[in-house]
């Protein structure tokens, strides 16, 4: 399985910016001076294409080259030849956040068979508010089928021992470092053994999926 770990802002939906009800934790610098963050609608089921099916549209902030945002498809496990490719497919994308209440990295869902960008890409969508005809442009770097996507209930994502991810800042032999993009490539035994655990829990979990949950207002 191809894995792809993406450190985002914290939210309980993914579904925008609902102020005083579901606002981004830890967004940073960017948020500080913009009130927006571009991950606020990560786990939002949309039509795309003039298809019935719907896709979610992922977004992880990546490191800027000397000519533009890069994310390093071919560090990704199994994909070493994609040096001059523009995306790969069938990828497990796994979105985490700081837990706004524990002070550690956990899992807050997941993309299976996802096709993943080097480059930012993007999507216009209509305004939703009757009479706006300005349209809202949505930037995103990796896209998969609903039907592939779980976003865990808040309760799930505070399990520790279920969905921490590890941090080598924290002296971890393994895990995220300064970059928000983790590709679990470390040669390391016990990295072997998290994926693996990972992998069945992914494949295994039958709880509530959030995808389609919005927040009460």
């Amino acid at each position: 399985m191809r894995f792809l770990f993406c450190n985002i802002v914290w939210l309980d939906y993914y579904k925008g910016i609902y102020e005083g009800v579901d606002v981004p934790v830890g967004g940073g610098d960017i948020y500080k001076q913009t009130g927006d963050v571009h991950e606020k609608y990560n786990f939002e089921a949309v039509e795309i294409y003039g298809e019935t099916e719907r896709y979610c549209l992922g977004y992880v902030a990546t490191k800027a080259t000397k000519t533009q945002n890069q994310l390093h498809i071919e560090k990704i496990s199994g994909c070493e030849e994609y040096h001059n490719h523009d995306y790969v497919d069938d990828v497990t994308v796994i979105y985490c956040a700081k837990h706004p209440a524990h002070n550690f990295i956990t899992v807050v869902g997941w993309y299976k068979h996802a096709t993943v960008y080097r480059y930012y890409q993007q999507m216009e969508f209509p305004s939703n508010v009757p009479g706006d005809d300005s349209v809202y442009i949505q930037y995103y770097n990796a896209i998969a089928r609903a039907n592939d996507c779980v976003l865990l209930p808040r309760r799930e994502r505070s399990l520790y021992n279920k969905w921490n991810v590890p941090k080598r800042t924290s002296g971890a032999a393994f895990g995220f470092g300064q970059s928000n993009i983790w590709f679990a490539t470390e040669e390391n035994d016990l990295l072997k053994k998290y994926l693996e655990k990972l992998k069945n829990q992914i494949e295994e979990y039958d709880g509530e999926n959030w995808l389609y949950k919005y927040p009460e207002i």
